[in-house]
Protein backbone atom coordinates (compact mmCIF):
# COMPACT_ATOMS: atom_id res chain seq x y z
CA UNK A 1 0.00 0.00 0.00
CA UNK A 2 1.13 3.76 -0.58
CA UNK A 3 1.19 5.85 2.13
CA UNK A 4 1.14 9.66 1.47
CA UNK A 5 3.84 11.74 1.99
CA UNK A 6 3.68 13.55 5.66
CA UNK A 7 5.24 17.27 3.69
CA UNK A 8 2.87 18.75 1.12
CA UNK A 9 4.46 19.03 -1.65
CA UNK A 10 3.35 21.88 -4.35
CA UNK A 11 1.48 21.49 -7.50
CA UNK A 12 4.40 22.63 -9.40
CA UNK A 13 6.39 20.19 -8.22
CA UNK A 14 4.08 17.20 -8.37
CA UNK A 15 4.02 18.46 -12.08
CA UNK A 16 7.50 18.44 -13.12
CA UNK A 17 7.82 14.94 -13.81
CA UNK A 18 11.44 13.74 -15.11
CA UNK A 19 11.19 12.23 -19.32
CA UNK A 20 11.02 8.90 -19.98
CA UNK A 21 13.62 6.79 -20.25
CA UNK A 22 15.32 7.01 -23.78
CA UNK A 23 15.50 2.85 -23.97
CA UNK A 24 11.86 2.97 -23.25
CA UNK A 25 11.19 5.20 -26.40
CA UNK A 26 13.82 3.45 -28.32
CA UNK A 27 12.48 0.10 -28.21
CA UNK A 28 9.54 0.58 -29.55
CA UNK A 29 8.26 -0.51 -32.93
CA UNK A 30 6.84 2.76 -34.04
CA UNK A 31 7.07 5.96 -32.67
CA UNK A 32 4.72 7.07 -30.10
CA UNK A 33 2.92 9.78 -31.62
CA UNK A 34 2.69 8.25 -34.97
CA UNK A 35 1.25 5.03 -33.18
CA UNK A 36 -1.36 6.87 -31.52
CA UNK A 37 -2.76 8.78 -34.36
CA UNK A 38 -2.38 5.62 -36.50
CA UNK A 39 -4.12 3.33 -33.89
CA UNK A 40 -6.72 6.05 -33.72
CA UNK A 41 -7.29 5.93 -37.39
CA UNK A 42 -7.36 2.83 -37.67
CA UNK A 43 -9.82 1.50 -34.76
CA UNK A 44 -12.08 4.38 -35.84
CA UNK A 45 -12.58 2.33 -39.11
CA UNK A 46 -12.79 -0.52 -37.38
CA UNK A 47 -15.50 0.11 -34.63
CA UNK A 48 -17.21 3.34 -36.94
CA UNK A 49 -17.30 1.80 -40.08
CA UNK A 50 -17.31 -1.81 -40.37
CA UNK A 51 -19.02 -2.14 -36.79
CA UNK A 52 -21.23 0.35 -37.83
CA UNK A 53 -21.57 -1.01 -41.27
CA UNK A 54 -22.65 -4.50 -40.32
CA UNK A 55 -25.38 -3.09 -37.91
CA UNK A 56 -26.84 -0.73 -40.35
CA UNK A 57 -26.87 -3.89 -43.01
CA UNK A 58 -28.34 -6.52 -40.32
CA UNK A 59 -30.35 -4.22 -38.46
CA UNK A 60 -31.48 -1.10 -40.78
CA UNK A 61 -31.08 2.75 -39.69
CA UNK A 62 -33.37 3.21 -36.92
CA UNK A 63 -33.31 0.96 -33.45
CA UNK A 64 -37.27 0.22 -32.38
CA UNK A 65 -38.36 -1.25 -29.95
CA UNK A 66 -38.49 -4.65 -31.75
CA UNK A 67 -34.49 -4.51 -32.32
CA UNK A 68 -33.07 -2.78 -29.57
CA UNK A 69 -32.05 -5.93 -27.56
CA UNK A 70 -30.38 -7.45 -30.54
CA UNK A 71 -28.93 -3.31 -30.86
CA UNK A 72 -27.29 -3.59 -27.38
CA UNK A 73 -25.91 -6.75 -28.34
CA UNK A 74 -24.22 -5.67 -31.07
CA UNK A 75 -23.11 -2.65 -29.75
CA UNK A 76 -21.46 -4.71 -27.21
CA UNK A 77 -19.73 -7.20 -29.41
CA UNK A 78 -18.48 -4.18 -31.51
CA UNK A 79 -16.87 -2.91 -28.51
CA UNK A 80 -14.99 -6.08 -28.03
CA UNK A 81 -14.33 -7.31 -31.38
CA UNK A 82 -13.58 -3.56 -33.40
CA UNK A 83 -12.01 -1.49 -30.05
CA UNK A 84 -11.16 -4.18 -27.26
CA UNK A 85 -9.20 -6.83 -29.02
CA UNK A 86 -7.75 -3.90 -31.47
CA UNK A 87 -6.35 -2.41 -28.71
CA UNK A 88 -4.57 -4.78 -26.99
CA UNK A 89 -2.84 -6.49 -29.92
CA UNK A 90 -1.58 -3.10 -30.80
CA UNK A 91 -0.54 -3.17 -26.96
CA UNK A 92 1.27 -6.37 -28.17
CA UNK A 93 3.06 -5.11 -31.33
CA UNK A 94 4.12 -1.70 -29.77
CA UNK A 95 5.18 -2.40 -26.29
CA UNK A 96 5.18 -6.13 -26.56
CA UNK A 97 3.80 -6.56 -22.83
CA UNK A 98 0.57 -5.47 -21.39
CA UNK A 99 1.92 -4.34 -17.68
CA UNK A 100 3.88 -2.16 -19.47
CA UNK A 101 1.03 -0.07 -21.09
CA UNK A 102 -1.33 -0.48 -18.48
CA UNK A 103 -0.36 0.26 -14.54
CA UNK A 104 -2.55 -2.09 -12.73
CA UNK A 105 -2.50 -1.83 -8.61
CA UNK A 106 -5.35 -2.19 -6.31
CA UNK A 107 -6.09 1.14 -5.52
CA UNK A 108 -7.17 2.10 -1.82
CA UNK A 109 -10.64 2.68 -0.44
CA UNK A 110 -9.88 6.51 -0.03
CA UNK A 111 -8.75 7.04 -3.55
CA UNK A 112 -12.13 5.44 -5.28
CA UNK A 113 -14.44 7.29 -2.90
CA UNK A 114 -12.95 10.78 -3.59
CA UNK A 115 -12.29 9.71 -7.37
CA UNK A 116 -16.14 8.59 -7.60
CA UNK A 117 -17.31 11.68 -6.09
CA UNK A 118 -15.04 13.89 -8.25
CA UNK A 119 -17.01 12.03 -11.51
CA UNK A 120 -20.68 12.29 -9.87
CA UNK A 121 -19.91 15.84 -9.31
CA UNK A 122 -18.65 16.04 -12.46
CA UNK A 123 -21.30 15.24 -14.12
CA UNK A 124 -23.98 17.18 -12.02
CA UNK A 125 -21.76 20.70 -13.03
CA UNK A 126 -21.74 18.79 -16.94
CA UNK A 127 -25.66 18.77 -16.58
CA UNK A 128 -26.13 22.16 -16.14
CA UNK A 129 -23.62 22.99 -18.94
CA UNK A 130 -25.83 21.35 -21.38
CA UNK A 131 -28.88 23.12 -20.00
CA UNK A 132 -26.81 26.90 -20.67
CA UNK A 133 -25.91 25.44 -23.86
CA UNK A 134 -29.37 24.65 -25.47
CA UNK A 135 -30.10 28.29 -24.83
CA UNK A 136 -27.54 29.40 -27.23
CA UNK A 137 -29.49 31.19 -30.37
CA UNK A 138 -29.17 29.06 -33.38
CA UNK A 139 -29.62 30.72 -36.92
CA UNK A 140 -33.00 30.14 -38.18
CA UNK A 141 -31.67 28.76 -41.37
CA UNK A 142 -29.69 25.59 -39.83
CA UNK A 143 -32.36 25.38 -36.92
CA UNK A 144 -34.63 22.68 -38.29
CA UNK A 145 -31.29 20.74 -39.39
CA UNK A 146 -29.65 20.57 -36.64
CA UNK A 147 -33.03 20.11 -34.24
CA UNK A 148 -33.56 16.74 -36.51
CA UNK A 149 -30.06 15.83 -35.82
CA UNK A 150 -30.72 16.21 -32.10
CA UNK A 151 -34.23 14.14 -31.97
CA UNK A 152 -32.86 11.22 -33.99
CA UNK A 153 -29.62 11.26 -31.39
CA UNK A 154 -32.36 11.41 -28.73
CA UNK A 155 -34.55 8.96 -30.00
CA UNK A 156 -31.37 6.25 -30.30
CA UNK A 157 -30.40 6.78 -27.23
CA UNK A 158 -34.02 6.53 -24.95
CA UNK A 159 -34.48 3.43 -26.61
CA UNK A 160 -30.74 1.81 -26.14
CA UNK A 161 -30.62 2.71 -22.63
CA UNK A 162 -34.07 3.33 -21.06
CA UNK A 163 -34.97 -0.06 -19.37
CA UNK A 164 -38.44 -1.10 -18.23
CA UNK A 165 -37.53 -3.93 -15.74
CA UNK A 166 -34.87 -4.69 -13.17
CA UNK A 167 -33.26 -7.56 -15.45
CA UNK A 168 -32.95 -5.59 -18.67
CA UNK A 169 -31.43 -2.56 -16.49
CA UNK A 170 -28.47 -4.90 -15.45
CA UNK A 171 -28.49 -5.99 -19.25
CA UNK A 172 -28.08 -2.01 -19.94
CA UNK A 173 -25.77 -1.86 -17.23
CA UNK A 174 -23.35 -4.42 -18.80
CA UNK A 175 -23.83 -3.11 -22.17
CA UNK A 176 -23.54 0.45 -21.62
CA UNK A 177 -21.91 0.69 -18.60
CA UNK A 178 -19.59 -2.02 -17.54
CA UNK A 179 -18.39 -2.83 -21.23
CA UNK A 180 -17.46 0.64 -22.58
CA UNK A 181 -15.67 1.25 -18.83
CA UNK A 182 -13.14 -1.65 -19.91
CA UNK A 183 -12.80 -1.40 -23.74
CA UNK A 184 -12.61 2.66 -23.87
CA UNK A 185 -10.40 2.85 -20.75
CA UNK A 186 -8.24 0.47 -21.96
CA UNK A 187 -7.66 2.09 -26.00
CA UNK A 188 -7.81 5.86 -24.25
CA UNK A 189 -6.27 5.91 -21.04
CA UNK A 190 -4.08 2.44 -21.95
CA UNK A 191 -2.73 2.44 -25.50
CA UNK A 192 -3.27 6.53 -26.51
CA UNK A 193 -2.16 8.14 -22.78
CA UNK A 194 0.61 6.23 -22.77
CA UNK A 195 1.85 6.83 -26.33
CA UNK A 196 0.97 10.67 -26.19
CA UNK A 197 2.90 10.80 -23.11
CA UNK A 198 6.24 9.32 -24.18
CA UNK A 199 6.16 11.05 -26.86
CA UNK A 200 5.21 14.57 -25.11
CA UNK A 201 4.93 14.56 -21.06
CA UNK A 202 2.61 12.82 -18.87
CA UNK A 203 -0.14 15.83 -18.44
CA UNK A 204 -0.45 16.74 -22.01
CA UNK A 205 -0.61 12.68 -22.21
CA UNK A 206 -3.92 12.86 -20.48
CA UNK A 207 -4.77 16.10 -21.79
CA UNK A 208 -4.67 15.17 -25.51
CA UNK A 209 -5.96 12.04 -24.71
CA UNK A 210 -9.35 13.31 -22.83
CA UNK A 211 -9.78 15.54 -25.71
CA UNK A 212 -9.39 12.69 -28.42
CA UNK A 213 -11.92 10.65 -25.85
CA UNK A 214 -14.63 13.45 -26.54
CA UNK A 215 -13.93 13.76 -30.13
CA UNK A 216 -14.07 10.01 -30.73
CA UNK A 217 -17.54 9.52 -29.70
CA UNK A 218 -19.01 11.51 -32.82
CA UNK A 219 -21.62 13.65 -30.50
CA UNK A 220 -21.69 17.42 -31.38
CA UNK A 221 -24.27 18.21 -28.59
CA UNK A 222 -22.17 16.27 -25.71
CA UNK A 223 -18.81 17.43 -27.27
CA UNK A 224 -17.95 19.48 -24.28
CA UNK A 225 -19.20 17.29 -21.11
CA UNK A 226 -17.28 14.26 -23.08
CA UNK A 227 -13.89 16.20 -23.36
CA UNK A 228 -14.41 17.24 -19.62
CA UNK A 229 -14.88 13.90 -18.63
CA UNK A 230 -11.90 12.60 -20.84
CA UNK A 231 -9.16 14.86 -19.32
CA UNK A 232 -10.97 13.78 -15.60
CA UNK A 233 -10.50 9.98 -16.41
CA UNK A 234 -7.39 10.64 -18.23
CA UNK A 235 -6.00 12.86 -14.39
CA UNK A 236 -6.92 9.95 -12.30
CA UNK A 237 -4.72 6.97 -14.26
CA UNK A 238 -2.02 9.72 -14.51
CA UNK A 239 -2.40 10.31 -10.20
CA UNK A 240 -3.31 6.68 -9.67
CA UNK A 241 -1.28 5.10 -11.77
CA UNK A 242 -4.00 2.34 -11.67
CA UNK A 243 -6.28 1.53 -14.54
CA UNK A 244 -9.04 0.36 -12.36
CA UNK A 245 -9.45 4.45 -11.28
CA UNK A 246 -10.87 5.54 -14.11
CA UNK A 247 -12.68 2.34 -15.30
CA UNK A 248 -14.04 2.68 -11.88
CA UNK A 249 -14.89 6.33 -12.53
CA UNK A 250 -16.07 5.82 -15.96
CA UNK A 251 -18.97 3.25 -15.08
CA UNK A 252 -20.14 5.51 -12.41
CA UNK A 253 -20.51 8.14 -14.73
CA UNK A 254 -22.49 5.93 -16.97
CA UNK A 255 -24.46 3.97 -14.29
CA UNK A 256 -25.63 7.09 -12.63
CA UNK A 257 -27.03 8.09 -16.18
CA UNK A 258 -28.62 5.07 -16.96
CA UNK A 259 -30.28 5.05 -13.11
CA UNK A 260 -31.67 8.39 -14.09
CA UNK A 261 -32.65 7.29 -16.91
CA UNK A 262 -34.69 4.42 -15.36
CA UNK A 263 -36.14 6.53 -12.79
CA UNK A 264 -37.39 9.05 -14.81
CA UNK A 265 -39.23 6.32 -17.22
CA UNK A 266 -40.71 4.84 -13.83
CA UNK A 267 -42.45 8.48 -12.42
CA UNK A 268 -42.89 10.03 -15.98
CA UNK A 269 -44.36 8.94 -19.78
CA UNK A 270 -41.68 7.00 -20.96
CA UNK A 271 -41.75 9.65 -24.03
CA UNK A 272 -40.28 12.56 -22.09
CA UNK A 273 -36.79 10.60 -21.07
CA UNK A 274 -34.19 12.91 -22.63
CA UNK A 275 -30.16 12.46 -22.67
CA UNK A 276 -30.53 16.19 -22.98
CA UNK A 277 -31.88 19.12 -20.67
CA UNK A 278 -32.63 17.31 -17.30
CA UNK A 279 -32.81 20.38 -15.72
CA UNK A 280 -34.99 22.08 -18.17
CA UNK A 281 -37.79 22.43 -15.47
CA UNK A 282 -35.70 24.41 -13.38
CA UNK A 283 -35.23 28.19 -13.33
CA UNK A 284 -30.89 29.51 -14.38
CA UNK A 285 -31.09 30.98 -11.20
CA UNK A 286 -31.28 27.12 -9.67
CA UNK A 287 -29.28 25.60 -12.07
CA UNK A 288 -25.76 28.04 -11.59
CA UNK A 289 -26.47 27.61 -8.14
CA UNK A 290 -26.21 24.06 -8.43
CA UNK A 291 -23.50 24.31 -11.04
CA UNK A 292 -21.69 26.31 -8.17
CA UNK A 293 -21.86 23.98 -5.45
CA UNK A 294 -20.94 20.89 -7.19
CA UNK A 295 -17.97 22.40 -8.70
CA UNK A 296 -16.90 23.29 -4.93
CA UNK A 297 -17.47 19.80 -4.43
CA UNK A 298 -15.70 18.43 -7.17
CA UNK A 299 -12.40 21.06 -6.61
CA UNK A 300 -12.78 19.70 -2.73
CA UNK A 301 -12.43 15.68 -3.56
CA UNK A 302 -9.51 16.68 -6.27
CA UNK A 303 -7.77 18.50 -3.41
CA UNK A 304 -7.75 15.54 -1.36
CA UNK A 305 -7.02 12.96 -4.38
CA UNK A 306 -4.39 14.75 -5.40
CA UNK A 307 -2.84 15.10 -1.78
CA UNK A 308 -3.82 11.02 -1.07
CA UNK A 309 -1.92 9.90 -4.26
CA UNK A 310 1.13 12.67 -3.61
CA UNK A 311 2.92 9.43 -2.01
CA UNK A 312 3.05 7.51 -5.53
CA UNK A 313 4.62 10.85 -7.40
CA UNK A 314 7.15 10.78 -4.60
CA UNK A 315 8.63 7.08 -5.60
CA UNK A 316 11.63 7.57 -7.81
CA UNK A 317 10.12 3.83 -9.48
CA UNK A 318 6.72 5.29 -10.94
CA UNK A 319 5.05 2.23 -12.73
CA UNK A 320 4.67 4.21 -15.83
CA UNK A 321 8.72 4.13 -16.18
CA UNK A 322 8.89 0.61 -14.80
Amino acid sequence: MFEPDDHNDSFATQESQPPPPISEIAALKIRPFAFAILSLAGIFFLYQVVGGGLTLLIFGETVTKENVEWMRLSTMLAQILFLLLPTLVLMKIQHRTFGSVVPWRIPRPSEVVLALVGVFSLEQVMEGYLFFQDKIPLPESLRPFIEQIRKMIEETYKLLVQAHSVPELFFVILVVALTPAICEELLFRGLIQKNITLATSKKSGYILAGIIFGLYHVNPFLIVPLIALGIFFGFLMYRSETILVPMLAHFTNNVVSILGTYYESDVKDPGTVSMFNSLSEYSSTFVLSTMVGFSIMFLISMYFYFQTTSGLHSSENAVWHA
